[in-house]
């Protein structure tokens, strides 16, 4: 996924699984070569039941017990469900060894934007017992795996979290369903930060310069935001609501605006430094051409890169010292000198 909205999709995972347990992003998986699970979470029993709100569904059922996700904005093949299948199995491996017993295989799921038709066929994944559309199940319960295909899902309440993390049509249903809930939803609380961050985090400036992916969506998402604001201003409602948003706005501007300050310090001190070694050149020609009126004759390319060093090491005044007291055979010697004071 591209990066902003691929952290954007564990942000809003993650969130949503500390609401009921504890849950980490980029979780490294020791053995072999670097490797990092999107997400990955344990539950909380008394948290998941002090959570009423989050009705049986999809969510809940992955937030039940302890497992790993894995977020595809393009449909997987073969060697990426490999690649998650070994983080699991060493992850599994690494957890075992840490709590000195044997553990029970954590859950995995696939979360893709499109459907991964050669997986699903390849692999045996069969529709999922629960009936939900979009959601399939390993070809055994052993396997302990499950993929979610978010363009399939239904346009329920309960999938919205998913469903923002799908492709742009997708996506765009999303989010008019996420605004439509009530003020106090939790879904709001999860999603509304990151969603705020992503579209005010980037400088208008460049927005050009994003893959067109990541660009639409920022432009999306704002232009979203406007309306919601625009809409709930105009009732007079959520006032708290759009205080935190705006100041999520305002941070993400100050962190441009440092961004800017920055860039600008860094191009005034590169104007320094050119000008200091435009007047360095200035001074070494001046000071070739009184050597060569001592000298009488042009000044070797040695003779010039020496004249430099001496301007360098030994400053002006030890040079102007020099040309004003040596005889013209002393400065070449001088000059020739490479330890010459």
């Amino acid at each position: 996924m591209h990066f902003r909205l691929d952290q954007l999709a564990k942000n809003i995972l993650r969130d949503f699984f500390v609401l009921v347990g504890a849950a980490e992003t980029e979780v490294e998986v020791p053995a072999g070569a670097a490797q990092r699970i999107d997400v990955w979470h344990v539950p909380d029993p008394a948290l998941l039941r002090a959570h009423p709100e989050i009705e049986p569904g999809l969510l809940r059922s992955m937030a039940a017990e302890a497992g790993m996700v894995e977020v595809f904005s393009a449909a997987p093949g073969a060697a990426e469900l490999h690649g998650c299948m070994r983080k699991r199995y060493q992850w599994h491996h690494t957890l075992e060894l840490r709590a000195e017993r044997a553990l029970q295989l954590p859950s995995a799921w696939i979360v893709s934007a499109g459907r991964p038709d050669g997986v699903l066929r390849d692999f045996g994944f069969v529709q999922d017992a629960s009936g939900l559309e979009g959601l399939y199940a390993g070809p055994a319960p052993g396997w302990r795996l499950h993929a979610v295909v978010i363009a399939e899902l239904p346009r329920v309440r309960g999938t919205v979290l998913l469903r923002l993390l799908g492709a742009p049509r997708v996506r765009r249903a999303a989010l008019r369903d996420l605004a439509a809930l009530p003020g106090d939803a939790w879904e709001r609380r999860v999603a509304m930060p990151w969603l705020v961050r992503l579209s005010f985090e980037v400088p208008e400036q460049l927005l050009p310069g994003l893959p067109s992916e990541e660009r639409d969506f920022v432009m999306e998402t704002r232009e979203w935001f406007e309306q919601f604001t625009a809409r709930k201003v105009a009732a007079g409602v959520e006032a708290g609501l759009k205080e935190a948003l705006q100041e999520a706005k305002r941070e993400a501007e100050q962190r441009a605006e440092e961004a800017k300050r920055e860039a600008e310090q860094r191009a005034e001190e590169a104007k320094r430094e050119a000008e200091r070694e435009a007047e360095q050149r200035a001074r070494l020609r001046l000071t070739a051409q009184m050597c060569e009126l001592r000298l009488g004759r042009p000044l070797t390319e040695a003779e010039i890169a020496a004249l430099g060093d001496r301007l360098a090491r030994l400053q002006e005044t030890r040079v102007a010292e020099v040309l004003l007291s040596f005889s013209a055979e002393a400065l070449a010697t001088w000059l020739a000198d490479p330890n010459a004071t």
